[in-house]
């Protein structure tokens, strides 16, 4: 891709990149909060037992609670190594994926607590850092890497990190950023030359059925293109199509067989866990968007 921009919006860059290859097991999980009745993460917790679902995260770094049956470790292992892994992890706790949203004002004790918990294997950095509505991080390319380099790479050996949260099926448009997508993460990767990524994270929302074609093969495409330009295990941390229940179950029916037989894709997350969404609107169950996409 070309790239014009100032000083500060270098594109490319050495950066360093891992490939881990997954198994289809271990990849659905949650997006959740504690924003309900009891502040926990009692609806994410009406997932146990679920044996599709494996993880989740709450856009931050406490857990709230949630169940010690989520997050598992899903990369392939050598015959030997499998075998000791299995053996060890009897005696591991489980835990959430820990985010760090956005840009701390200074180093939170919390957050690298966080990601020292045993268990911890994988960290996410910076929410919709692309976007500038008020429900994203919103950061210029170069603020990013500036922080990505202080906060999350002193952890880059002891926990598998992902590149920021963007949104992906926005090509060819700003979607409210000064760039689109892909122009973003080209000057984050710029700028954050010393960083290393294990995975790559992105979000996706759309139309169920557009007008102009299929909406899981749009999703489907969106994602081959984040795989065709990072090069690696693709999480989707957020994803969901807009429409009514029955045409969200319809989509979730065809597009998670796929995400499931796509060796690049690790993890994903439909969102979310909130009543009316994956939960029912009395907060006591799953919906049947919920109930689709812990059974599909």
């Amino acid at each position: 891709m070309t790239c014009d921009g100032d000083t500060a919006e270098i594109c490319g860059g050495p950066n360093r990149l891992s490939f881990y290859e997954y198994s289809a097991t271990g990849k659905r999980g949650l997006a959740y909060n504690n924003n309900n009745p009891t502040a926990n993460a009692v609806y994410a917790n009406l997932f146990a037992g679920y044996s599709k679902i494996t993880w989740g995260y709450d856009w931050g770094f406490p857990s709230w609670g949630l169940n010690s049956s989520f997050e598992l470790y899903v990369s392939l292992l050598a015959p030997l190594q499998l075998l000791q892994f299995i053996v060890a992890s009897k005696s591991i706790p489980k835990s959430s994926v820990p985010m760090l949203w956005g840009l701390p004002s200074g180093t939170d004790s919390d957050w690298t607590a966080a990601v020292e918990t045993t268990g911890t294997k994988n960290i996410l950095g910076f929410n919709e850092p692309d976007l500038t509505y008020s429900g994203s991080s919103n950061m210029l390319p170069q603020a990013a890497a500036d922080g990505f380099e202080t906060y999350l790479e002193p952890f880059s050996d002891i926990v598998k990190v992902g590149t920021p949260n963007v949104l992906w099926n926005n090509l060819g448009s700003s979607s409210g950023g000064d760039y689109d997508s892909a122009q973003w993460t080209e000057y984050f990767l710029g700028n954050c030359t010393s960083c290393h990524f294990n995975f790559a994270c992105i979000h996706y929302y759309a139309d169920c059925d557009p007008s102009n074609g299929n909406g899981a093969a749009w999703f489907e495409g969106n994602v081959t293109n984040a795989y065709s330009f990072f090069k690696l295990p693709i999480w989707i941390t957020e994803f969901q199509c807009y429409g009514t229940d029955a045409q969200q179950v319809a989509f979730l029916q065809e597009v998670l067989p796929w995400l499931d037989s796509q060796s690049y894709v690790a993890r994903y997350a439909y969102f979310g866990v909130f009543e009316g969404y994956l939960v029912n609107a009395n907060g006591n169950g799953l919906s049947d968007i919920g109930e689709a996409y812990a059974t599909t």
